[in-house]
This record gives C-alpha cells, structure tokens and sequence, in this order.
C-alpha cells in the first residue's frame, strides 16, 4: 500500500479524463476499493495491461472494460473445463497427425500465442501479453474454434473418435492458456489448473512452468490457408 499511496502522491497516475490523480484533489481510485468492488484479479489485470512507459490511466469506465475481459478469459477458461469432464489425456488422446484439420488450426494458433506470449515476458511488455490472450480468447476461439466445435462436442458419440479429437486439442489450449495467464491471473489461473484432466502434473500451475509447445502444432501452410479463407 505505501508504494502505491507514493505514487499516487507524486501524480504519476492518471484518471480517465487525463487529470493527474492527487489526494489533495480527491480523484483518487484506491487499490482496497477495486479490490472490494471487483477483486484483486481485475487489479492484477488492469496493471498488467497498461503500459508503464506512459501515463497509466484509470477510472470506472476503463474498469468496466477490463471486468468484460476478465470474464471472457475466465468464461473460455470454463467452457475448456466443462468439455473435458470425462478425458483422460492417457487414454483418449488423439495424436495431432490424425486430428481434423480445424482442430490442428487452432493447435497452430495456441503455438502462435505461447510463442507471442513468451517473448513478451521476457522483454517485460506485459500488455503485450494482455491483448495476446485477450484476443485469441476472443477472436479464435469464441468468435469462430469453439463456436464450430460444440456440434461435435455435444452431438457426436460421447467416446467417438470425432468428439475425442476436438477434446484432444481442447486439453492442449487449456493447458497452454491457464499457464500463460498464471503470471497476471494468478488466482484464476491456479483455480482453472486443479480441474485440468490428467495424471503426473505440477500441484500448482506456479511449478510447471511456461509451456513447452510441441512443434508438430505449428503449421504454417494450413494457418496460410485459414486466414485466405
């Protein structure tokens, strides 16, 4: 709290309205405040999606589009878990050569996003890794991977092999997701990682470290072909 309440001091933040944020103004936005109204996950997300080289901007109105993204996050995080309640990862795992193609699409998508993602750690450029996971929640898999998949998801045979294939990849996003989130959703993430399916994993999502990606999920000439489509 006394780093923050430092900051704030010295006017370093801003509000929506691009005044500079001061106690003797009274337009400060207390972190206990977001804490209590929102949670200390949409906190944790809002610091990471703006970028500390500028004027960090906050106010109700950018809250309220950080809770909508929040929840999409979460929301995907949920649907992945739900549809994966009776996969053994061991047993009916499908290998990648065989999967349909749409399910190796959004494979190759999730190789794009760990790779995005891990170079934007490294260099620090947290927001980067905001909008990476913002928008492959949004755009590949709400918008389009997930939408298509629940016709096989909930009318296929519960054991068929097309319903095992879209689960296969569904357990591979799901993995790779919630460990890219772990650094800025900390919470969220260690909550979605005691549901993911599967035996000789790490009791906290904090030990298993980024993901390794196997490289037979990147195909670059059947993502080629996707984005002309």
């Amino acid at each position: 709290r006394a780093p923050y309440d430092t900051v704030i001091t010295h006017g370093f933040f801003v509000d929506g309205a691009g005044r500079k944020m001061s106690k003797s103004l009274g337009n400060v936005i207390a972190p206990e405040e977001v804490i209590k109204r929102h949670g200390a996950e949409l906190l944790r997300l809002w610091v990471a999606a703006t970028d500390y080289r500028e004027e960090m901007r906050i106010s109700d109105e950018i809250l309220t589009g950080f809770i909508e993204a929040y929840r999409r996050l979460r929301n995907t995080c949920r649907f992945l878990v739900s549809n994966l309640y009776d996969f053994d990862p061991a047993r009916d795992a499908v290998a990648v050569e065989r999967l349909p193609e749409l399910d190796r699409w959004a494979l190759h998508r999730t190789s794009v996003l760990a790779e995005r993602c891990a170079a934007a750690y490294e260099a620090f450029e947290f927001h980067l890794v905001y909008h990476a996971l913002n928008n492959f929640c949004s755009v590949d898999l709400s918008a389009f991977y997930l939408d298509v998949l629940k016709d096989r998801l909930y009318c296929e045979r519960a054991d068929g092999p097309e319903r095992r294939a879209a689960q296969t990849a569904l357990h591979g996003i799901l993995d790779v997701l919630v460990r890219l989130m772990a650094p800025i959703l900390s919470f969220t993430a260690e909550e979605v990682w005691a549901h993911v399916p599967g035996s000789g994993r790490a009791e906290s999502v904090f030990l298993a470290g980024l993901p390794p990606v196997p490289a037979t999920w990147r195909d670059d000439v059947l993502a080629a072909r996707y984005d002309q489509l």
